[in-house]
């Protein structure tokens, strides 16, 4: 009896531990897949599309449309859009997600967080496109650094590390989701692919 139950605890002990390498192996795939912006689709700010700012130099003029002259009474400048982020697994190991946490950064400071629950699973070279949809009131942001410094640093510099998206993806192991460890970052200058692969 007693080498029974000694034999059902270090099977005990070699399953737990199989799980844990286990566990360890699937959330490493998340890490090691490749992350990057595809497109980003119905951009609009302010309710407009961004070609209503756009200028006859190309460049972006905000301040000065008669709509930002409302919003400062309103409090309310939104800006919205849907990321399209591919997916690749470069690795020779299967990578399966269950469910993503998104954020979108402005100067180190959330400005959007949001979640997709989407299975994915890729098998070496494989990839696949996930839609990430966001709205978020500017205003606050735009008043901290003052209006026309911060649309043109937004809409015409987009210096690096100004906007930034990161994700944080997750595997389903016994009913819950375990997330990697700490967000990973897909793109340190989401700003400019924002204006540059925008589709209306």
């Amino acid at each position: 009896m007693k080498k029974l139950i000694g034999m059902l605890a270090i099977c005990s002990v070699l399953f737990l531990s199989g799980c844990q390498v286990n566990k360890k192996a699937q959330i490493k795939a998340l890490a090691d897949c490749e992350y990057d912006v595809e497109s980003v689709d119905q951009v609009k700010f302010n309710g407009k599309t961004l070609d209503a700012y756009k200028g006859a130099d190309g460049n972006y003029n905000v301040s000065s449309l008669a709509g930002i002259a409302v919003a400062l009474f309103s409090k309310e400048l939104p800006l919205e859009g849907k990321i399209n982020m591919k997916i690749s697994n470069p690795e020779n190991k299967k990578a399966a997600f269950n469910s993503f946490k998104y954020v979108i950064e402005i100067q180190n400071s959330p400005l959007f967080e949001g979640t997709v629950d989407q299975n994915v699973s890729l098998n070496q070279g494989e990839s696949t496109i996930v839609p990430m949809t966001f709205k978020a009131n500017i205003f606050n942001k735009a008043k901290e650094n003052g209006f026309d410094r911060f649309f043109d640093e937004l809409f015409n510099k987009k210096s690096e590390g100004f906007m930034v998206l990161k994700i944080k993806p997750s595997i389903r192991i016994a009913g819950q989701n375990i997330y990697y460890p700490s967000y990973i970052t897909v793109d340190k200058n989401f700003g400019q692919k924002l204006f540059k692969l925008f589709k209306i």
